[in-house]
């Protein structure tokens, strides 16, 4: 009876132990899977035509005068006014951040001033969403009055006759969420 009873509880054991680690499982999953995404468009024109390569180039025709003494498409001390370049982002699917700024090419006599006046410091940004397009305006000014001095006028007479250069860079980027 006695080696009865340890076979008995020989399988008591082992049918407690095989039912204990039966019943404890360990649960695994996998999946596999693809996603797309679209990258957003960047189509900014300056003019009308693509910023990559657009060179605008303007004369006095593009000038919207405030004061216009010189005479026969020229300029002269005392003229002021405008120059309006269109940019135009509406291709864009993101934020445009514009920078403007007169180029170190410049050829400007003494009095002569070249500045852009559109955004804060030449720096404004085109909303996705809104009309998507902007003006980067360059305000030109050659100061002149009945009191110059006489080196002053010698100076600009130094350039009587001749073209003067005004580069204007800009540069289109997309606005960042640290921007």
């Amino acid at each position: 009876m006695k080696g009865n009873k340890k076979i008995l509880v020989a399988i008591v054991l082992l049918l407690l132990v095989s039912v204990t680690f039966t019943t404890l499982a360990i649960y695994r999953s996998s999946a596999n899977g693809t996603g797309t995404i679209k990258a957003a468009k960047w189509d900014v024109k300056v003019n009308g035509t693509a910023i990559e390569s657009a060179t605008m180039n303007f004369d006095i025709s593009n000038i919207t005068w405030t004061t216009h003494t010189g005479k026969n498409n020229t300029i002269a001390p005392g003229d002021s006014g405008t120059i309006t370049i269109p940019v135009d982002a509406s291709g864009s699917e993101v934020d445009v951040l514009l920078t403007a700024a007169i180029g170190s090419g410049a050829s400007l006599p003494a009095g002569f001033t070249a500045e852009v006046t559109s955004g804060t410091a030449g720096v404004q940004t085109i909303e996705y969403g809104t009309t998507m397009t902007a003006n980067v305006v360059v305000t030109v000014t050659w100061t002149g009055t009945i009191a110059d001095e006489t080196g002053k006028d010698t100076t600009d007479k130094a350039v009587n006759d001749t073209n003067l250069s005004i580069p204007v860079t800009l540069e289109a980027r997309q606005k960042l969420a640290t921007d």
